[in-house]
Formats: C-alpha cells, sequence, structure tokens
C-alpha cells in the first residue's frame, strides 16, 4: 500500500458511516489560504470532473467564514489545509462544525490546532525542501488531498479506475525522480536567462492549474517579491493575450489529458508572438507512463515540483532566498 493511504482508507471509511447514518454525502468542500488552498486544486478537479453522486467546491477559509454556504449540513464534508494553524483556516473548520458538518484538517503536524480542531485529522509530510526527495513527493498537502479524492470515489460510487490511480501513486515517484534529474541543468539556464525578469505569467489548464496558482502567488509573489499573474490557457486569449510581447516572461505548463489543445492553442500563439517563454511539458516529463485513464490528475502533482525546482535556481542566482518574506510572519495584518 502506498505511504499515507492507510491512514486516509480509515478517514474516509469512518466517514462514510457517519454520513451513511444522516442520509448520505451531498456536498464536499475544501477551504485554505494561499498555497494550501492551490493544494486543493487536484483534488477539487477530479471530483469535479467524476463525481456523480455530490457536489464539490474550494473557498478560501475567511471568505467560507464571512459568506457560509447553506449546502455546509449534516450531510457535508468540509476538509480544511493548513500546514501549522492558519487562523482563518482553524476559524474555518470551527464554522462548518457548529454547522453540522463532517470535518477533516490535514496538517503537517500532528499537534497543530488544524488537527485538534477537526473531527478527523490526517498529518502530511512537510518540509521547505520537500522538492528534493522525489520518494516523498505524494505524501505532501496536495498529494494527500489528491488521495481523499479517489477514496471518496472509491467508497462512495465505487470509482471505475481507483486501482489505476493508486498504480499512478506507486509509478509517480520514479517518474518525478527522473525528471527531477532531467531538468537540472535547464533549471539552471532558466534562472540566468529570467533573473532579471519583474513581471511574469504563468499559464496552465486542468489540474496543472493549481502549478500556475502556487507559481504566481507563493514561489514569484511571496518568495521572490516579483509580480506574477496566473492565466488560464483556456482564458488567454479572452484578454490576457493582449500584454503579450517580446518581452514579458511568460511560463506555459502544458498538461497531460484532456486539456491539452487548450496549451498547445497558447503555445502556437507564444512562438509567433512572444519569444521570452518557457515551456514545461508533463508529457516531456514522463506524465504519459501513467494509465490515461488517470494521467491528467496527476499533473499538479508532477509539475508543481518541477517549477519549485526552477524558481529555486532562479532564487539563488538572484540571491534572494525562497525562505526570505518582507511582511509574512513580521507584522500584524
Amino acid at each position: 500500500m502506498i505511504a499515507g493511504m492507510k491512514e486516509v482508507i480509515e478517514t474516509i471509511n469512518c466517514v462514510k458511516k457517519e454520513l451513511d447514518a444522516r442520509g448520505g454525502l451531498k456536498t464536499v468542500i475544501f477551504a485554505a489560504c494561499g498555497g494550501s488552498f492551490s493544494a486543493s486544486y487536484p483534488a477539487r478537479y477530479l471530483l469535479n470532473a467524476e463525481s456523480t453522486m455530490f457536489h464539490t467546491a474550494g473557498y478560501n477559509s475567511s471568505e467560507f467564514v464571512s459568506a457560509t454556504p447553506k449546502c455546509v449540513d449534516r450531510n457535508a464534508l468540509v476538509i480544511c489545509i493548513s500546514t501549522k494553524a492558519t487562523p482563518e483556516t482553524v476559524e474555518a473548520l470551527n464554522v462548518a462544525k457548529k454547522a453540522g458538518a463532517i470535518t477533516i484538517g490535514l496538517t503537517g503536524y500532528g499537534d497543530s490546532l488544524t488537527a485538534q480542531s477537526a473531527d478527523y485529522s490526517i498529518v502530511y509530510y512537510h518540509s521547505d525542501e520537500w522538492y528534493e526527495k522525489p520518494e516523498l513527493m505524494h505524501q505532501n498537502s496536495q498529494g494527500t488531498a489528491l488521495k481523499i479524492a479517489f477514496e471518496l470515489l472509491h467508497q462512495m460510487q465505487n470509482y471505475p479506475y481507483y486501482d489505476k490511480a493508486m498504480d499512478a501513486f506507486e509509478k509517480l515517484p520514479a517518474i518525478y525522480h527522473a525528471a527531477y534529474k532531467k531538468v537540472k541543468q535547464r533549471a539552471v539556464k532558466f534562472a540566468m536567462t529570467y533573473k532579471d525578469d519583474t513581471v511574469w505569467n504563468v499559464m496552465a489548464s486542468g489540474a496543472a492549474w493549481e502549478s500556475a496558482y502556487s507559481d504566481a502567488f507563493c514561489f514569484f509573489q511571496e518568495m521572490q517579491a516579483v509580480h506574477c499573474v496566473p492565466v488560464h490557457t483556456g482564458e488567454y486569449f479572452h484578454g490576457a493575450f493582449e500584454t503579450t510581447d517580446k518581452d514579458l516572461a511568460i511560463l506555459l505548463l502544458k498538461s497531460v489529458g484532456r486539456t491539452r489543445p487548450l496549451d498547445d492553442r497558447v503555445e502556437r500563439f507564444l512562438d509567433q508572438y512572444a519569444g521570452h517563454h518557457y515551456v514545461i511539458d508533463a508529457s516531456e516529463l514522463g506524465l504519459d507512463e501513467l494509465d490515461e485513464t488517470v494521467a491528467e490528475y496527476f499533473n499538479g502533482l508532477l509539475i508543481h515540483p518541477v517549477t519549485k525546482q526552477f524558481i529555486a535556481a532562479m532564487a539563488d542566482i538572484r540571491m534572494h532566498p525562497m525562505s526570505y518574506r518582507r511582511y509574512m510572519w513580521k507584522f500584524e495584518y
């Protein structure tokens, strides 16, 4: 059994028993902030694509607290993610419980307030240098949320490709290990080429949208204090492409799966009208080795650590450590 799956199976088994006694599961909501919120996206994408029995949504924790959806009731499962105990996310757990929902806290620490505030808790692996450890790459928050999503589909509606998904989790560390080594020199060249750029677009589609979101808000803006706009490749031609020129730094993350034609269309346009763009392709990095019935749901899980490798290399060249913050954790905000 893959690492972390036993805890997920046991937790969802308990959740299902509770929900069955209440008339079944009708709503799954993920609530979190920042990188933790982006980590939930592949799980949400999977559930929205495959679920025939329940509705799935994602909320920033503050918005969830301020404008709690009326569907949060006894037939709802609310999953909150916070490495430690982001106050807004802890409050979201308390609000969900007060509304009658069953709650799961995903956290990096078993003694965190996130774990203590939820009905059930699952601890994921967390480290600043997680992307350098391929054997642990699906034990992070994103991987754990994705495992929960597959398990929900399996237990709630007998998802036919569950075994393919478990096999994909088994294969993914080796795929990432090969990709990690493959792009080492590319990451250095990328860093040298783009070290002076202060405005970026990051583009993706499908489950890889997680990577565009986290690259923009976490890696570029939070960790490098560089302006960055995440752009969905399906939305690019509805406004954002008017900013494209030969000098704009653009990072295109190409998916494996049904949304790849969106990414292909953008790449064709960039090749003709841009010139300062870089493409990271999940297919070229080995994701095609997974069964096509589930491969697309793993785009973010593979691309996310690869882009961390690229941007961390740029941080070294810029002498701006990924750990440095101007405001976060230093002031009241």
